[in-house]
């Protein structure tokens, strides 16, 4: 009796020993998975992290790389146009301080001051409306693409345009990234495109959305980001917006743009 009540405890005292072995390895167990879950759940955290800051970089990069071309282009505008205008116009003001000059030299000189003056203030007026439209500034977004879109329509080309969107909503920085996206997908379809017919259409309901389409050569999507894809990305993500392309070889270009109401 004895002996048996010895080996009924030494088997209690076996399970009880395995018991508690196997809780400690499971409490181990569950120790190093919570770990190991966590180093993932960490790495996956750095990946988007990092997913993101190299986004943001991409966005600032893609804007500096805007600003510096247009810097660049204002610059040659101003050499070659606006500089070169000016410095016909001295030269020939010099000239006629020359006493000995003829009645006709120097009518002759005056029509080339005339003209100079004319052109270079005809290059400075589209300077700075390429800077900043005025009907943008006055009128809003609606009325600014509304003459964007007449100074390109002609008989060659058929531009269908509406706008519903509320502009008082607007700030003049998120107007004028709206005007440039749209003024570089005109750009695009003027020099590579070869359409003839463009839709553009602002519209608002739960998000403000915006469609592009034109029936040109189109492109293969890969080669996008050197037709002008990457300045415009630049902006959308400025605008906190989301952009969709879909395009292939002849068969035009379809952009979808949508924004926050309240971006």
């Amino acid at each position: 009796m004895f002996t048996l009540l010895q080996i009924s405890n030494t088997t209690i005292n076996y399970v009880a020993i395995g018991l508690m072995v196997f809780i400690i390895l499971f409490s181990v167990g569950m120790v190093i998975f919570f770990l190991l879950s966590r180093k993932r759940i960490t790495k996956a955290d750095l990946e988007v992290r990092d997913t993101k800051i190299k986004a943001q970089e991409d966005v600032i990069e893609a804007t500096l790389l805007t600003q510096e071309k247009e810097r660049h282009r204002i610059a040659r505008e101003l050499h070659d146009e606006i500089s070169a205008k000016l410095n016909v116009i001295s030269l020939n003001t010099n000239l006629l301080t020359d006493t000995t000059l003829s009645k006709d030299d120097r009518d002759l000189l005056l029509d080339r001051i005339q003209n100079a003056t004319a052109k270079t203030l005809e290059n400075a007026r589209r300077l700075a409306h390429d800077l900043l439209p005025p009907v943008l500034e006055r009128f809003g977004l609606c009325q600014a693409l509304t003459e964007l879109v007449d100074s390109i329509h002609n008989d060659q080309l058929k531009i269908n345009f509406d706008c519903d969107w509320d502009e008082s909503v607007l700030t003049s920085d998120q107007q004028l990234h709206t005007y440039r996206i749209v003024q570089e997908l005109f750009n695009n379809s003027l020099k590579y495109s070869q359409a003839n017919h463009i839709h553009l259409s602002l519209t608002t309901s739960n998000v403000k959305s915006m469609v592009y389409r034109d029936n040109g050569i189109g492109f293969q999507e890969n080669t996008g980001k050197g037709l002008g894809t990457s300045n415009i990305n630049s902006r959308v993500s400025i605008l906190r917006g989301s952009m969709t392309l879909e395009t292939s070889i002849n068969q035009g270009v379809l952009y979808t743009f949508e924004f926050p109401t309240n971006p």
